[in-house]
């Protein structure tokens, strides 16, 4: 313990008064006063130049560098906010559909119905998960669906089961519009001539000379099939056409059609189409790429024997890598030559038509739609 701690207390402010005069007593030269306050001047004034110019030299620098980031992160933010914005509208739209009454899709009109419907027509799965709804469904979606689905028989398993759908449900055979039939078989012609017969409200055929005989222009004594106008024919040998309109039947036949494409390298003269506007033919195989356009050529111009004729088309596979190549065999006239790409196949050709998206749609005039 220091000894000053022992003295009254007025004794120890006595003594630090003495020490404080005594400091006082230290003389002090006017000029180190104000030396030291020059000093003291000149430290604050280079600081505040240092600190000046070290933030101007390196202000580029840094608004340079974080300019690109500062960008990033506002729009990164307005993202953000316009996200969150959407997700705010979605789910008060989601709330306003499960505050508001909802109502049955059979508590629609039936024409209603059946156009909503219609549109499931080129998804076979959500037909046949239509088809499993109801009863009432079922039956909307057949009468919606059935007319519009290009319907191909080719497999003994299609064509065993379209014959069994026929069998339990015959009243449906009308809503058939189009229909593929080339059975792979020939144990299956009976069965496919069958099928056919009972189909008779067709729009479209596609299929091979003896069955289109054998169902149609030999069928009874009078027409069956009055609204088929668009056909097409596989391999037709020169005799086959002999015995296809040899019969009224047959003759009837050919002279409603408007729309006709025959597949193979036999062309017959002086066919009775009176009716037909659209004509083609060739092939997408390999087998028939020197078919002539001067045959088409030829038809547009008789207009004895095709008054009608508009449009005629000539396929043939395209000799060089490509999708699909329109071009006119002569300029300003009506015959186009399509050539197809090599994985094109007839199957794929007719689907477009019956589903009215293919040659005829794109030679149309004006064409409805343009393909790349």
């Amino acid at each position: 313990m220091p000894w000053d701690d022992f003295l009254p207390s007025n004794d120890r402010l006595a003594r630090y008064r003495r020490m404080f005069f005594r400091l006082l007593d230290i003389p002090i030269s006017v000029f180190q006063i104000d030396a030291m306050k020059w000093t003291v001047s000149s430290i604050l004034l280079l600081s505040v130049i240092y600190t000046y110019s070290i933030k101007n030299l390196t202000q580029g620098v840094v608004d340079e560098s974080d300019l690109k980031p500062r960008t990033y992160h506002l729009a990164r933010a307005k993202r953000q906010i316009s996200a969150q914005k959407a997700q705010l509208e979605l789910e008060e739209k989601r709330r306003r559909i499960y505050e508001s009454r909802s109502f049955r899709f059979r508590d629609l009109p039936p024409e209603v119905c059946l156009v909503v419907l219609a549109y499931c027509a080129d998804w076979p799965g959500t037909y046949q998960s239509l088809v499993r709804v109801s009863r009432d469904c079922q039956r909307l979606t057949f009468h919606a669906c059935l007319p519009r689905i290009p319907v191909t028989l080719i497999s003994p398993e299609q064509v065993h089961s379209f014959d069994q759908f026929l069998q339990a449900r015959p009243k449906l055979a009308c809503l058939v519009h189009h229909m593929w039939m080339t059975p792979l078989k020939e144990e299956l012609l009976d069965t496919s001539i069958a099928i056919v017969q009972k189909c008779n409200n067709l729009r479209s055929l596609a299929s091979n000379a003896f069955i289109v005989q054998e169902s149609i222009t030999l069928h009874k004594d009078r027409l069956s099939h009055g609204n088929c106008k668009d056909l097409t024919l596989l391999s037709t040998r020169t005799e086959s056409w002999t015995s296809l309109l040899n019969t009224s039947n047959g003759s009837a036949f050919f002279r409603q059609l408007t729309h006709l494409r025959l597949i193979g390298d036999r062309i017959p003269r002086d066919l009775p189409l009176p009716s037909l506007t659209h004509f083609s033919y060739g092939s997408s195989g390999s087998d028939m790429s020197e078919t002539k356009a001067s045959i088409g050529l030829s038809m547009v111009e008789d207009k004895m024997a095709y008054p009608m004729l508009y449009t005629v088309i000539l396929t043939r596979p395209r000799t060089s890598a490509g999708g699909l190549r329109i071009s006119r065999a002569v300029a300003k006239t009506r015959v186009f030559i399509f050539e197809l790409p090599p994985k094109r196949t007839e199957l794929e050709i007719w689907c477009d038509n019956a589903s009215q998206r293919g040659m005829w749609e794109l030679c149309a005039d004006p064409p409805a739609f343009v393909t790349g």
